[in-house]
This record gives structure tokens, sequence and C-alpha cells, in this order.
């Protein structure tokens, strides 16, 4: 929905030219690191208007 490597640059709330649905979102990250780990993070998050 959302990418930035500025941390001054927040999400609009906008996505695809539409105000993004008020909603519990869940998200999954897999990471592999430069040493081989490798790694999984997941979790919810709530968009409230």
């Amino acid at each position: 929905m959302f990418v930035s490597t500025d941390v001054r640059i927040g999400w609009d709330g906008w996505y695809k030219g539409a105000p993004a649905k008020q909603d519990v979102y869940v998200w999954k990250c897999q990471a592999t690191f430069s040493d081989g780990r490798e790694t999984t993070l997941k979790g919810d998050v709530t968009l409230l208007r």
C-alpha cells in the first residue's frame, strides 16, 4: 500500500486513487539477512478515520 525510505514522509490514507477502507489489515514480512539467517514477522494494523 505504501513504501518510503524517508521517515519524514507518511502515508496519506489513499490507495489506487481512493481513500483506503477503514478495516483491520494483516501483514507478513519474510527476510533473509546477508549472513543467511531468515526471519518472518507478522501482525495486524487497524485503519481508523
